[in-house]
């Protein structure tokens, strides 16, 4: 692996109150208009908001939106879109507690309705849908997903700052590693550190992760709406860039180390930054197996950044080594 020195926002959201007077996100997938029609008047009301989509590029990717509590997906495709949807599924291993119902008709053979259940459907509603059985149903399966959302949020997320926590990034970055694998796609990551350790009085250590909460915000409130933020450590954080190849990835970082050194050098800040980044431009079958070589590689990038000096910036060109 040779590596080399140089000199947004994606919070998870809050988990869902389990109060009735929060609406539940319903989003329905599909283009009969008049299953969509139905299904408004259905859940027209004060405890759900529908929305009605195409079908996604990517499900996996939309049933880890925590601003959703439950899907509706019409089976009434073509065969090969039908497969496609059962791939996704499968990949999951029944993980996504998002409420997946399938809606078919009465065409449906009883060989598909069990491959459906098999793949991770919660249920299949025959069109046209019994309406009392249905919000039944779904009134019970968002609570128990809002319920999942809430026990999952105070491991997954760093309550003080929304970012992830060291192992909702250990998530996020299995689902991206995956996601750029699919679909051919850059992905890189960037851990950034303090050059100065949480040593001295109490009140030294205050100042510092106040500077630290500082540098926080920052990462909050520029990087972009794709870019997914995790609080590692007191002073120690980590940016998943998907869509971003490493030499953008090392732009991205020397915007932050110099945003760092800059507050340092005025006096505002009684700490700097340095960066360690590691990527990958497409493909990459080693990341896809065992995604964690990603961050390994970012954080021996940080290793050799900070023993450079002060608010430097390392490159791993190369994650499997």
């Amino acid at each position: 692996m040779v590596m080399g020195s140089v000199q947004g926002r994606q919070p998870l959201d809050a988990a869902g109150s389990p109060s009735p007077r929060v609406p539940a996100a319903v989003t329905l997938f599909s283009t009969d208009e008049s299953l969509i029609s139905s299904l408004d008047a259905l859940l027209r009301g004060d405890r759900y908001r529908l929305s009605a989509r195409p079908r996604p590029t990517s499900l996996s990717g939309f049933l880890s939106d925590r601003r959703v509590d439950a899907v509706l997906y019409d089976l009434r495709i073509p065969v090969s879109a039908r497969l496609d949807v059962s791939r996704e599924l499968r990949a999951l291993q029944r993980r996504a507690a998002m409420p997946v119902i399938g809606v078919c008709d009465s065409t449906m053979s009883y060989e598909s309705r069990l491959a459906a259940y098999e793949d991770g459907f919660w249920d299949l509603f025959e069109f046209p849908i019994d309406s009392g059985e249905l919000v039944a149903k779904l009134g019970t399966w968002v609570w128990l997903k809002r319920d999942v959302d809430g026990l999952q949020s105070g491991l997954l997320v760093d309550v003080e700052t929304g970012h992830y926590t060291s192992l909702g990034m250990k998530r996020r970055l299995r689902e991206l590693a995956a996601l750029a694998q699919r679909m051919n796609d850059p992905l890189s990551c960037v851990l950034f550190a303090s050059d100065q350790s949480l040593n001295g009085s109490d009140d030294d250590a205050a100042i510092m992760l106040d500077a630290g909460r500082k540098f926080s915000l920052a990462l909050h409130h520029s990087t972009r709406n794709s870019d997914i933020v995790g609080h590692l450590e007191p002073l120690k954080f980590m940016v998943l860039a998907p869509h971003t190849p490493p030499r953008g990835a090392v732009r991205f970082a020397e915007r932050f180390t110099a945003l760092g050194l800059s507050k340092h050098l005025e006096g505002s800040s009684p700490v700097t930054f340095s960066a360690g980044v590691a990527g990958i431009e497409g493909r990459n079958g080693q990341v896809q197996a065992c995604p964690e070589l990603l961050l390994a590689a970012a954080s021996r990038a940080l290793n050799q950044a900070r023993a450079a000096g002060t608010a430097q910036v390392a490159a791993a060109w190369g994650v499997d080594a």
